[in-house]
């Protein structure tokens, strides 16, 4: 009996305590005006209190439509959904102030974050790409609207590597027709990596494995010239040596098929004299 009395003791003393210091960390909101009411769900976010301080933002937007303080209150909330990893649910949420606060100061930062939500959504090369393209057409846009921005820089630099990212897609697309032994396609492939990302580190594989697909379709004129455009350009790449090997294999087919032609043409024309 004793011992049943002493475990209700305990917990009903828990949970008195429980409801003192629950009460006594919470605030009362409800009698706020806008400009206190932001300036505690700030100070929430800045403590990284993000799942009290989303709640917060929330109220205030819904609670304050036509206020000055909801561009702020729009903007927090949208940067809260960052801060918390949502970054589809913030793209929404930053575009929202875009569209409904054009006037406001937030805007233009808003808009570089709608392109890093992109960013921060992109996908592993070989995985669907959809969030890098409209990452890079964000920043481009960005770029075109704020030429003179802090963040322009910043978001060049993102559109680069996103770029790169999208070029090795198609440089992985070439490496597996080439390991199933699918020349043909594999040239393709990496003519479009030299077509379209020349700018990128991704252009000297992409030259070299051109130069050897040219080679097993015993294309050997043209793999001669692109193993040794390879070599001229990028002197110092991992597959030189093997390049220069290969252009001196080259090298001894095509002078052997050339003394063989003029052999026969020397025979061709000794019959007709």
């Amino acid at each position: 009996m004793k011992r049943a009395f002493f475990i209700l003791f305990s917990v009903l003393s828990i949970l008195v305590l429980f409801n003192i210091f629950g009460c006594a960390g919470r605030v009362d909101t409800s009698k706020m005006g806008p400009d206190s009411h932001f300036e505690y769900a700030k100070k929430l976010f800045d403590k990284g209190k993000y799942y009290d301080a989303l709640t917060e933002f929330t109220v205030l937007v819904l609670k304050y439509a036509g206020n000055p303080v909801i561009d702020d209150a729009q903007y927090f909330l949208a940067e809260t959904q960052f801060r918390m990893k949502e970054y589809l649910v913030a793209a929404v949420e930053y575009q929202k102030l875009i569209d409904s606060y054009p006037e406001s100061p937030y805007v233009t930062l808003a808009e570089f974050k709608v392109g890093l939500c992109y960013y921060k959504l992109s996908l592993r090369p070989e995985l669907d790409q959809e969030y890098t393209y409209k990452a890079i057409r964000r920043f481009q846009q960005f770029i075109e609207e704020h030429p003179n921005h802090e963040l322009r820089k910043e978001a060049q630099k993102l559109i680069d590597e996103l770029h790169v990212k999208l070029g090795r897609k198609k440089l992985m697309a070439a490496d597996i027709y080439r390991k199933m032994g699918r020349w043909s396609a594999a040239k393709i492939y990496y003519q479009i990596v030299l077509d379209e990302f020349f700018d990128t580190p991704l252009a000297a594989d992409a030259l070299y494995w051109r130069g050897e697909s040219e080679y097993m379709l015993e294309e050997y004129e043209h793999a001669l010239a692109t193993l040794t455009a390879y070599v001229e350009k990028y002197p110092n790449h991992t597959y030189v040596a093997k390049a220069k090997a290969r252009i001196s294999e080259i090298e001894s087919i095509v002078n052997s098929r050339r003394y063989k032609q003029q052999k026969s043409l020397k025979e061709v024309g000794a019959r007709n004299e």
